[in-house]
C-alpha cells in the first residue's frame, strides 16, 4: 500500500471518528431551547423502564462514554 493511500485512509478514520464524537453531543441541542421541557421528571425515575419512558420524550442525559485508561 502506498504511503499517500495510508495517509488518505487515516484521515478519513479521524473524520469518521471525530463526526461521531460530535454526534454524541447532538443532545445538547436540546438545551436551555424555547421548547424546553423544565419539570419534565418531577423526582427521580424509580425504575429503568421508567427512565426508558422520559428519554424516549426528551434526551436530558449524557451519552455513555467508555473509559480510556490513562496508560493509553
Amino acid at each position: 500500500m502506498k504511503t499517500g493511500e495510508n495517509e488518505t485512509k487515516q484521515k478519513k478514520k479521524a473524520s469518521a471518528d471525530n463526526q461521531r464524537i460530535i454526534d454524541s453531543y447532538d443532545y445538547l441541542t436540546n438545551a436551555a431551547s424555547t421548547q424546553d421541557c423544565t419539570g419534565l421528571i418531577p423526582s427521580a425515575p424509580q425504575s429503568e423502564g421508567e427512565l426508558e419512558s422520559y428519554s424516549s420524550l426528551y434526551k436530558f442525559l449524557s451519552p455513555k462514554v467508555p473509559h480510556k485508561n490513562s496508560e493509553d
